[in-house]
């Protein structure tokens, strides 16, 4: 793992977190919404993504890759500690991006909508101050919703260092996504490590990614 550590050490030592955006105040009156958990979700490894759908709580199809019905994408990661899978590992999250949004660049004839907040997710209550940034994806690094790893405080993935050599998540940032459907969602990326070890380190098994979200009832998410 020397060369795990020697390249990624050199690119961060891990995500820093910027200063949060507002929020709602209180919680908001009514029923609370549920919150969904989907484990171990793992992509195909001849398409190379697996095509989720927050309406249909499910993944679709990769034959139905160039539709609209799914809204987020993730990469086909496999689990390799040779020096060409570390090298693949490292690319992913340093230029190729792990995941992306239905729309844009990505796919034309998506419909889904996004963007990444500075919020955590428990203090995500309502969408509305937060529509205007709702933007189509884009496949250029400069543009997409979910950036790459870098020393920036937008940053969505840091890097632990020795002795784990892992990939970790900033806790303090939220997706809000519009879906075809035109139903708001809060959606959150928990791991990408197979059964979400808590200290993952270079021997966890990747290529599994747990998801957490919240549909709407209009722009309430809470």
């Amino acid at each position: 793992m020397k060369r795990l550590f020697i390249v990624l050490s050199c690119i961060a030592a891990s995500a820093i977190v910027g200063c949060k955006e507002s929020s709602s105040p209180t919680q908001p009156a009514g029923t609370t919404l549920e919150v969904v958990v989907k484990s171990n979700l793992s992509p195909s490894a001849q398409d190379g993504w697996l095509y989720y759908s927050f309406d249909k709580d499910t993944a679709i199809n990769p034959s139905s890759r160039d539709g609209a019905d799914w809204d987020v994408k993730f990469r086909y990661v496999p689990y390799d500690t040779s020096q060409a899978g570390i090298g693949y590992f490292i690319a992913v999250y340093t230029q190729l991006g792990p995941m992306f949004f239905n729309s844009g660049t990505v796919n034309p004839n998506g419909q889904t909508q996004a963007a990444l907040l500075k919020v955590p997710f428990d203090s995500l209550y309502d969408a509305t101050p937060y529509l205007s940034k709702l933007r189509n994806d884009d496949t250029s690094a400069s543009n997409r919703i979910v950036p790459v790893l870098s020393m920036s405080e937008s940053s969505y993935f840091g890097y632990t260092g020795p002795p784990r050599h892992a990939v970790t998540i900033n806790p303090n940032m939220t997706f809000l996504v519009r879906t075809k459907s035109n139903r708001y969602v809060k959606f959150q990326l928990l791991s990408i490590y197979k059964d979400a070890p808590t200290t993952p380190d270079y021997r966890s098994v990747t290529n599994y990614y747990t998801i957490r979200y919240v549909k709407g009832d209009g722009t309430r998410l809470r």
